[in-house]
């Protein structure tokens, strides 16, 4: 029984965590960016590693197209990049929502999304890019996911965040 309370209230800690991270960067957000993952290449779904190591790469690839080259000289030079992948528990239908910030144009991420996805193993053809207008209902719609026993649907190891936001 206590193991079970345990768990509950883990889950409950890393639930309210993720409230409040996800509410703390997403004010230096400008862009939600929703990706869906399915079957294009291969006969399976992407499992939960191979979904983190393709938002990885678009992380780094987009910090590149956005920054050039320097990121490795300034670490202010830096995408505001927070995924949420929902779906991954069940995979029935795998999408990422994620964060995107302190790039420069909406041009250039639709640009760099509509030549990165074909070149993608897990990526459908498909994606929405939102303005960001409501930082607070964006952190709570978001975090709607990280209930129970998907807590870990913030892939903050991944999560790229500039130095000056950082507290």
């Amino acid at each position: 029984m206590q193991k079970i309370y345990d768990e509950q209230s883990r889950a409950l800690e890393l639930r309210h965590a993720n409230r409040r991270m996800l509410t703390r960067y997403a004010h230096w957000s400008d862009y939600m960016l929703t990706v869906t993952f399915g079957k294009l290449h291969t006969n399976a779904m992407p499992n939960e590693e191979q979904v983190c190591d393709q938002l990885r790469h678009m992380q780094c690839t987009l910090n590149t197209k956005v920054w050039h080259n320097r990121t490795r000289f300034n670490q202010k030079c830096k995408i505001l990049f927070i995924p949420i992948v929902e779906g991954a528990r069940t995979e029935t239908r795998i999408h990422a929502h994620i964060l995107l910030g302190h790039v420069q144009s909406r041009e250039l991420v639709e640009e760099y999304i509509t030549n990165y996805i074909p070149k993608s193993r897990w990526l459908r053809p498909t994606y929405d890019l939102q303005d960001v207008h409501d930082a607070d209902g964006i952190a709570w719609y978001l975090s709607k996911e990280t209930a129970g026993k998907n807590v870990d649907a913030v892939l903050w190891q991944i999560a790229s965040i500039p130095s000056p936001l950082i507290p």
